[in-house]
Formats: structure tokens, C-alpha cells, sequence
């Protein structure tokens, strides 16, 4: 991912799947992250996170990478 500056997008953050679902479910969760500008330092946040899917709408619990 490229931030409009042109400097690459680093991933800072990354959601947690609620505690309530099944190892399955967690499986297929659709996460999102946060992302952090390496060259100018932008934050970005709730950016699909797994291959493929789309953002999700409200955020559960991030844990800092």
C-alpha cells in the first residue's frame, strides 16, 4: 500500500476477532488495520487487513504490532 506521498504504508495496529467467536469463525473474520506513513507519517485507520475483503464498519479490539 502507498500513502499519497508516495512513501509505503506500514501496518502499526491490527484488529483482534471478538473473543465470542469460534476458532472457525475467527478464521474468516474480516479484520482491518491501521497503517502509518513511513515517509511523511499519515495514519491511516480501518484498512482491510485480510486479502481480499472489505473494510468493516466498526472496529473491535486492536493489538499494537
Amino acid at each position: 500500500m502507498n500513502c499519497e506521498c508516495g512513501g509505503m504504508l506500514n501496518v502499526i495496529a491490527v484488529e483482534e476477532p471478538p473473543d465470542h467467536l469460534t476458532k472457525e469463525q475467527k478464521l474468516i473474520y474480516d479484520r482491518v488495520c491501521d497503517v502509518e506513513c513511513l515517509k511523511c507519517g499519515k495514519i491511516v485507520y480501518s484498512q482491510p487487513y485480510d486479502f481480499g475483503k472489505t473494510i468493516n464498519a466498526v472496529k473491535g479490539k486492536m493489538k499494537k504490532i
